[in-house]
């Protein structure tokens, strides 16, 4: 199939390219009827009337191409084109018009030339006549007829949709929770027994740690940050031998709440407040005197300054400068109150002075973290100085050792001082003997292991 229409395009591109004069000519041996003569006149003349204004009458394209380029097929038309009669039974047989410009004609008696030529020269490619072609039908009605679109698609759409009811819905409005909480809790213990006899001595003892930390902090990612925290630590160690039993190893109570609003860069002004005070009573060494209680000593540390942040990788930290701090020191207990620098028939202290803070948070390791506070304070008079440092180890979701170390700085004239007695056990201005010894240095550690929970 493919190449009878290869071989028929080849012939009539060679023969349009020079067009056969002589078939345009009109045939003399037909006399057509006066009907038809006078509708030839008449194409004659309008043929002759676009000619002349018609410009691209040349390349018109022409539906009798696809004589030469479809199916092999036998044309009654170009059989009698040669023949010199018209098929009258085909709808594709004209007469012809004589000496014209139609391209048209010129280009469809040159088809039926060609048609008539390969019929001759190669007649085994032409399988089919026009004749079946015909048998076949044309275009179908259904396909002829236009298509009329009665209703739109998207109208189909909504007939069909049923009905539905809708209640009104209320938006809900959402407010950003600025708030953050986070807490950590844990409890250690150590313990050891040595029998009665064992060669190098010793004595059975008993130690327990528990510690407990929360925070609240709020931020609303403009200008105002407000951070709360609570510590507590209360750990105690029991012997054979103490009296009372239990002894407090750590005995701690704080509540620090600072405000800030930012002001340029890291940089924020910032206003402190913090409660310190202890939950169960201390003792003065072996001895059964109790030296400390709950709310004795109890410090209210308020300070207004500026806060500078610091953020890294692994490392977090907030330098305090509070060029005003103010210093209350209140102990509940009469007999107890010159321990603290208290002058005697009073029960607090106040004290002006400048503060500086730095607390920094360290992940040396995926495992070890570093917590660090400093504190500085002085009235002009004395100095405070505490450096607590907490190093955590942690070994899996639950258990964890802590190090713990506290060096601390007081020069108080009165702070931690023992005053001798008279023989009725009064209380006189004549300090002891252990106090006259007593540097102004002091240092707290331990080590534990246990358990460790993040909340």
């Amino acid at each position: 199939m493919l190449h009878t229409s290869f071989l028929l395009s080849s012939m009539i591109f060679l023969t349009l390219g020079t067009p056969d004069q002589s078939a345009a000519k009109p045939d003399t041996s037909i006399a057509p009827d006066s009907v038809v003569q006078q509708y030839t006149d008449s194409l004659s003349t309008l043929i002759s009337s676009q000619a002349s204004t018609a410009t691209s009458a040349s390349t018109t394209p022409s539906p009798y191409l696809f004589r030469i380029i479809g199916p092999g097929t036998f044309y009654t038309s170009a059989l009698a084109q040669q023949l010199g009669q018209p098929a009258a039974a085909t709808a594709s047989s004209l007469p012809s018009l004589g000496s014209t410009t139609d391209h048209q004609l010129l280009l469809n008696e040159a088809s039926n030339a060609q048609l008539a030529r390969a019929y001759a020269q190669e007649p085994h490619l032409f399988t089919t006549t026009q004749a079946e072609l015909e048998e076949t039908g044309g275009i179908p009605a259904n396909v002829a007829q236009p298509v009329v679109e009665e209703k739109k698609l998207a109208e189909k759409i909504i007939e069909e949709m049923p009905d539905l009811e809708i209640e009104a819905v209320e938006p809900e409005v959402k407010k950003p929770n600025f708030w953050t909480y986070k807490g950590n809790g844990g409890l250690q213990f150590t313990q050891s027994y040595v029998s009665k006899n064992w060669y190098k001595g010793g004595l059975n003892s008993y130690s327990m740690l528990t510690m407990l930390t929360f925070e609240a902090n709020f931020n609303n990612q403009r200008k105002v940050q407000l951070n709360n925290k609570f510590e507590a630590r209360l750990g105690f160690q029991a012997t054979e031998t103490n009296v009372p039993k239990f002894r407090p190893t750590d005995n701690l109570l704080r509540f620090t709440s600072n405000f800030g609003i930012k002001a340029i860069g890291n940089w924020n002004y910032a206003a402190q407040l913090q409660l310190q005070t202890q939950p169960y009573r201390g003792y003065q060494g072996s001895t059964t005197t109790v030296i400390s209680d709950f709310l004795s000593p109890l410090y209210v540390r308020s300070s207004i300054g500026m806060d500078y942040n610091i953020k890294k990788k692994r490392f977090t930290g907030t330098l305090k400068l509070a060029p005003l701090s103010y210093v209350i020191t209140y102990v509940h207990v009469d007999s107890r109150v010159e321990r603290y620098g208290i002058e005697k028939g009073h029960n607090s202290k106040h004290e002006w002075g400048p503060n500086i803070q730095f607390t920094f948070d360290y992940k040396m390791t995926k495992d070890i973290s570093w917590h660090s506070r400093l504190y500085w304070f002085s009235n002009f008079k004395s100095t405070l100085i505490e450096n607590e440092h907490t190093i955590n180890f942690t070994i899996n979701k639950y258990l964890s050792a802590k190090l713990f170390l506290y060096p601390r700085f007081e020069d108080t004239k009165y702070y931690g001082l023992d005053y001798a007695k008279d023989e009725e056990g009064n209380t006189t201005t004549e300090l002891s003997d252990d106090s006259a010894k007593r540097t102004h240095w002091m240092f707290q550690e331990y080590l534990s292991l246990g358990i460790n929970y993040d909340f």
